[in-house]
């Protein structure tokens, strides 16, 4: 079920990777452009998730696709090896799961919740977070 996002996002790491080991001296220092920060592989990869997600999903997704993905979408900031550039957007695509926590079990969404709280602290949270948070709790 998650075989895509998985190959979208090996893909996107390695592409910020390329991006990084690409640098040149310099760059980024004293507010001159970064080509690995403002690249827009960044952005792609964001907007290839939320395709993704919705092509998987469908229109009305049954209980046990809507947690794969959620489960996929909120544990990829912890799940793959990261660096500083790309672990902002493994958090930002946990946006994408917001549409589909509506589906989940009560019993999957109270320990999503439970893993959430430990692993996102709430008082660290970024909005998008905040409101992952809440809906996990309804």
């Amino acid at each position: 079920m998650t075989e895509k996002l998985d190959r979208l996002t090996r893909d996107y790491l390695a592409a910020v990777e390329d991006l990084i080991a690409n640098r040149k001296f310099g760059e980024g220092i004293f507010g001159m452009p970064d080509s690995a920060r403002d690249s827009p592989v960044h952005t792609e990869y964001y907007a290839a998730v939320e395709s993704a997600v919705r092509e998987l999903a469908g229109e009305v997704p049954d209980a046990q696709t809507a947690e794969a993905l959620v489960r996929f979408l909120l544990t990829a900031s912890s799940s793959y090896p990261g660096n500083t550039l790309s672990e902002w957007m493994l958090v930002a695509i946990q946006t994408h799961a917001l549409p589909l926590i509506a589906y989940l079990t009560p019993e999957a969404r109270a320990e999503l919740s439970a893993w959430y709280n430990k692993a996102f602290p709430r008082l660290q949270r970024l909005p998008n977070q905040v409101k992952i948070g809440k809906a996990l709790k309804k």
